[in-house]
């Protein structure tokens, strides 16, 4: 039976630190024959080497032993990958036929590391800095696939705007050795995804099927923030009055809040997810047309007497409820879906209630706030509404 102290590399690695070493008199007489049968045993030895890991890995019980194997291959087969690299550049593997050799063991290595990264991504320390060689290597890969991957993309991708943007993060001349493997993950990622993409038949709705893909994919990059938000404004600005652009706004917030986005993806890991910066942007936007709209219908300065008698008037006829501003939204959101409460407009609904209303976390609440939040539920707000709601059911059959 196979130990766990079984080391799964070994040939490969005498093979380059000692068999395949610069340094030894012997390589200029290797035949093309020898060299033939040495790499179908490479060939040969990745698939035995992934079935092997795979035994080790079976046989720990613990996440720490697991974690610790999987690191301690990943970074001997850089290092192994490292010296390959290193060794390419001297003299005598200039000849064609080790030459082709040093390039299957790159491309078997490349293969082994990808074998680990895509089974056992859990267990990398994937915030660290990459090595150069590693870069090396990945870097030419990537450029090679997306090479291919460009023409088909901007074959489906019309908008021009944002196949830049994609084209602009696979230029790694921008980029140095802190890349992370994190970083490189994604773009990896992000290549497979976009394959798939332009194979399959796309369905759109109120969203590009590009767009649905990065936002998926977490993909917030500022640039291609800015220019979603920048198309979203751009739709909203056809309609002829505000009234009409807040209803268009509220229709995309809603639209946004059903596609699904991998948490486990981020492209950018200092900013925060996709979902919450563009839903944030979406609640301040509502906010300012809601207020636009409010202050075109009142003289300035009936307004702010409207404005402070309401305040009086609120306060003396506060309810104070034990749930959230986010528990109440939904509560109020779905009563007038379900058409248990009736109003001309959700938006009548919340501005009606809210200012009546305080929480144990907060005495004034802001109806705008309220109903952006209707839109972007966490699933524990959702749990302790659907509670509320039953323990007002299980109080009236009591009666």
């Amino acid at each position: 039976m196979e130990t766990a102290e079984t080391y799964p590399l070994e040939w490969l690695d005498s093979l380059i630190s000692i068999t395949l070493n610069p340094g030894k008199d012997y390589l200029c007489h290797i035949t093309s024959e020898e060299l033939e049968i040495i790499t179908e045993k490479i060939l040969k030895e990745i698939l035995c080497i992934q079935i092997q890991l795979n035994k080790q890995i079976f046989l720990f019980r613990k996440e720490s032993e697991i974690k610790l194997l999987v690191q301690k291959y990943h970074s001997s087969l850089i290092a192994l990958q490292d010296m390959v690299i290193s060794n390419q550049n001297k003299a005598v593997f200039k000849s064609e036929h080790l030459s082709k050799i040093m390039d299957t063991l790159i491309g078997c290595l490349d293969e082994l590391l990808a074998f680990i990264e895509s089974r056992f991504t859990n267990y990398l320390n994937i915030d660290e800095r990459i090595p150069i060689s590693y870069l090396i290597v990945t870097k030419k890969e990537l450029q090679q696939k997306f090479k291919q991957l460009k023409p088909l993309l901007e074959k489906e991708v019309a908008n021009k705007n944002i196949t830049a943007i994609i084209f602009d993060i696979y230029d790694f001349s921008k980029y140095n050795t802190s890349l992370t493997y994190r970083a490189i993950f994604y773009r990896k990622k992000l290549i497979q995804e976009l394959q798939l993409f332009c194979e399959n038949p796309k369905k759109t709705n109120s969203f590009s099927a590009i767009d649905e893909l990065l936002i998926y994919l977490n993909f917030n990059n500022l640039k291609y923030m800015n220019y979603f938000k920048g198309s979203i404004i751009k739709k909203i600005e056809l309609f002829q009055n505000d009234a009409d652009r807040l209803d268009k706004l509220w229709f995309f917030f809603k639209e946004f809040n059903q596609l699904y986005t991998n948490k486990n993806f981020r492209f950018n890991l200092k900013n925060k997810s996709l979902k919450k910066i563009i839903a944030h942007w979406f609640e301040q936007e509502i906010n300012y047309l809601e207020k636009r709209i409010e202050k075109s219908l009142i003289p300035p300065i009936e307004l702010e007497k409207n404005t402070n008698n309401l305040k009086v008037k609120y306060t003396d006829h506060k309810i104070s409820c034990v749930l959230s501003a986010d528990q109440l939204a939904l509560i109020l959101r779905a009563g007038d879906e379900s058409r248990i409460i009736s109003a001309k407009s959700l938006s009548t609904v919340f501005k009606t209630i809210v200012p009546y209303l305080s929480t144990p976390y907060k005495t004034e609440l802001s109806y705008h706030s309220v109903r952006s939040k209707s839109y972007s539920a966490e699933a524990k707000d959702k749990e302790i509404a659907i509670a509320t709601l039953e323990k007002i059911i299980h109080k009236i059959k009591s009666y």
